[in-house]
């Protein structure tokens, strides 16, 4: 998935002979912080919300160009860079550029969130574990076929690498809503299961306690 797969149109473009209330008034029309600044087609930067109301309002953005940052994204880069500058820099957008540097588009906030959901298959039914691993002992195969062992298989796979313990932290997502046999499996292996988000078993230990008691209220 690329960048200008999920880039829209129709956001203002400010020019640099716009004064600070003009820039300003669209940010607070489309609920942004900040705005692509162009001078013909060609792109120049993000001015922020808070440097304009730092400034006189009716002072042109020309007034400030040594406060514009030069950040944006070409349309071809992968939507994970976008997501990497949304965190770096603290964006309500992010334009999209084209091989002239020309603005092409933005990716709002929202937009990038819709991404991610799709990305992750957050709307896709199933269990999820995550599980603690020595970076030697992990395996894409071998946890993928741990899994297939079961009837089931991994529709999402990310990990994390935890500094504090040295282990990489591995969040699998399963095609299936209920996960302990694939749980037990993983133990066996000598993987350490650290939360499950899923569907308990129907015999599990508190229904098994359950019918104990009515069985011995029955005697």
């Amino acid at each position: 998935m690329i960048a200008a797969s999920i880039a829209i149109q129709g956001f203002p473009l400010i020019h640099l002979e716009d004064t600070a209330n003009f820039a300003l008034q669209n940010m607070d029309d489309f609920d942004v912080q900040q705005l692509p600044v162009v001078k013909d087609d060609y792109y120049i930067g993000l001015v922020e919300k808070d440097d304009l109301l730092d400034i006189d309002g009716t002072k042109t953005i020309a007034t400030i160009t040594d406060q514009i940052k030069r950040i944006g994204i070409l349309g071809s880069a992968h939507v994970l860079t976008a997501l990497d500058n949304f965190a770096k820099h603290h964006l309500s957008l992010l334009p999209v550029l084209n091989e002239q540097q020309e603005c092409i588009g933005v990716i709002p906030q929202k937009n990038l969130n819709e991404m991610l959901a799709q990305f992750l298959g957050v709307t896709q039914p199933g269990a999820m574990l995550v599980i603690s691993i020595s970076p030697y002992q992990y395996s894409l195969a071998e946890m993928s076929r741990l899994v297939e062992t079961n009837n089931a298989q991994i529709i999402q796979l990310n990990t994390l690498f935890d500094e504090v313990s040295g282990a990489f932290i591995v969040t699998i997502k399963i095609n299936q809503e209920e996960a302990q046999a694939i749980i037990a499996t993983f133990q066996r292996y000598n993987y350490q299961v650290l939360h499950y988000f899923g569907k308990a078993p129907v015999n599990n230990d508190i229904e098994e306690h359950y019918h104990h008691l009515m069985n011995y209220l029955d005697v």
